[in-house]
């Protein structure tokens, strides 16, 4: 019997996306009970989505998925730029990133690729998701919540402590707690298609094509001369349209020669955000949260940090300290609207009709954008953003103290020491302590006091280059973001913040014990060597 069928789960997950197996895959792995429903009958076997950036990477390293990530996708660093089927610019973010992250490109894994990876790794948990089974409705009071799962014409009322909605654009969960997804729909339609191509497109690369009428986006995937194709649907064209209608405009001017077609859809674009994030035992997150253009590679990768950001939340929420909880609407609902806000300018810069939206397509993107990405300030600039490493969360009340160029709520940095790096330390998804130099032993006492282990690492050139200080202390939080940032230990602030968002220790467990256990006071492997 599985865990799910054995147990009451604590966590109920409608949705088996991406975003929803991430969240059942990070709270299992903290040791949360999760039942996972999806209405479809197993993962998407369409491609879908098509990129994780690196943020996403880094995360998939802390589960331990990175290593089978990094075998079955493809890397790309280059953007090209053409104007009427002509090439008129070029952007390389090759080493923007390398001394940043230890993913310093944009990587091609398909959404059924991604789904596929996340599925295996929970089944090795014990966790199988309940297909072609739809939550439809629930309700919740102070206790938990109840909910109706219907598979077929069987229903079934589950309890649990918390429910989450990952369940897409229509989420049921959504509806039921009667939260708007506020925003609109553009008007043109748009289709994707998945085709072997050659031609002047450069493969393995990002192209973008514009033109008078219509834009065309050209995006590499992990299979050698295949690549997905974007673009708008002609006004005159009807509802129904079949791929050979567009096949013109894709090869117009030598652009592109297609081959072999292996998938085809026409949509509409949407820029909406969920009014709330939280309702109570409920949580928004994913596409039942916000909905924007996938042309910026960004939608599965916000589904993916909804999902890292709740996970450790709810899980300390349920075994000892609720008040993180609060939390997750503050820091992920700003970062929704933010990107929604910006994905509609630029896209709408890019596929309106208006004049001024064809003189800045056909003329000031193609004279600006060449000279001002030769900057290597804006391709940096242009990597941390496509890629979410910059993403951090300055107004959250987690957020507190800055040492260094480091303040709390950015992502900690990244420091590499040989084969290793400072990052290995968040495999433990716990919170945790980072001193870049040698500690204090008011802090080594303070770090068994709380059960928190304390990462000891060289304050060398690479830790001074990231913007760590010397010997100050990081508490870093279990998504690898840093909390609290002290130039110098503090005691009476650090307690402050313990009392205020840390768990709390297990009730067997005294201070004295906690302080004389070992491990807590070693330094960090890549400090050893």
């Amino acid at each position: 019997m599985t865990q799910n069928q054995a147990d009451t789960p604590e966590v109920l997950i409608s949705g088996a996306g991406p975003t929803g197996l991430m969240l059942a895959l990070w709270l299992t792995r903290l040791g949360v009970r999760v039942r996972i429903a999806d209405l479809k009958a197993g993962p998407v076997q369409e491609t879908r989505a098509i990129a994780v950036q690196a943020r996403t990477l880094e995360f998939y390293d802390q589960l331990g998925l990175g290593v089978d990530a990094m075998q079955q996708g493809r890397p790309f660093a280059a953007f090209n730029l053409f104007l009427r089927a002509q090439q008129r610019g070029a952007v390389n973010l090759s080493g923007m990133g390398d001394d940043h992250t230890p993913h310093p490109y944009l990587y091609i894994l398909t959404q059924d690729q991604n789904e596929e990876l996340l599925t295996h790794h929970l089944n090795k948990l014990g966790v199988q998701v309940d297909w072609q089974t739809e939550v439809t409705d629930f309700c919740q009071d102070e206790g938990g919540i109840r909910a109706i799962l219907k598979r077929g014409d069987q229903a079934e009322t589950v309890q649990a402590s918390y429910i989450a909605a990952c369940d897409g654009a229509a989420s049921a969960v959504r509806h039921a707690l009667k939260i708007s997804l506020s925003g609109g729909t553009y008007e043109q339609r748009f289709y994707v298609a998945d085709v072997d191509l050659e031609g002047k497109v450069p493969s393995g690369e990002v192209s973008v094509s514009l033109d008078d009428a219509q834009f065309l986006a050209f995006f590499p995937m992990v299979q050698p001369g295949r690549m997905r194709v974007v673009g708008s649907v002609p006004a005159s064209v009807g509802e129904h349209l079949a791929f050979e209608a567009v096949r013109p405009e894709i090869e117009a001017g030598g652009l592109a020669q297609v081959g072999k077609l292996h998938w085809f859809s026409t949509y509409r674009v949407h820029h909406r955000v969920a009014d709330r994030f939280q309702q109570g035992r409920a949580f928004i997150l994913g596409d039942a949260g916000h909905v924007h253009t996938p042309v910026g590679g960004q939608g599965m990768n916000t589904g993916l940090g909804d999902a890292v950001n709740l996970a450790w939340k709810l899980a300390q929420a349920l075994r000892s300290s609720p008040a993180a909880l609060a939390t997750y609407q503050a820091e992920r609902r700003p970062f929704a609207l933010s990107l929604v806000n910006t994905t509609d300018r630029v896209f709408t810069a890019v596929v309106s009709p208006s004049p001024l939206a064809r003189w800045v397509r056909l003329s000031l993107v193609p004279n600006v954008l060449p000279i001002i990405t030769r900057l290597k300030a804006v391709r940096r600039l242009l990597f941390l953003t496509v890629s979410q490493t910059r993403l951090h969360y300055p107004g959250s009340p987690l957020s507190v103290g800055r040492a260094g160029r480091v303040s709390g709520g950015m992502r900690l940095p990244w420091v590499p020491h040989q084969a290793s790096s400072n990052f290995d330390a968040l495999q433990s998804l716990k919170w945790q302590v980072h001193v870049y130099g040698p500690p204090t032993p008011e802090l080594l006492t303070w770090c068994g006091q709380y059960d928190l282990k304390l990462n000891v690492f060289p304050f060398d050139a690479k830790a001074k280059q990231a913007g760590l200080a010397e010997g100050a202390v990081y508490l870093v939080r279990p998504d690898g973001y840093v909390g609290l940032a002290q130039a110098e230990s503090d005691l009476e602030e650090l307690n402050g913040y313990a009392r205020q968002w840390l768990p709390k220790p297990l009730a067997s467990e005294t201070s004295s014990t906690l302080a004389a256990r070992g491990p807590a006071a070693e330094p960090a492997p890549a400090a050893r060597r």
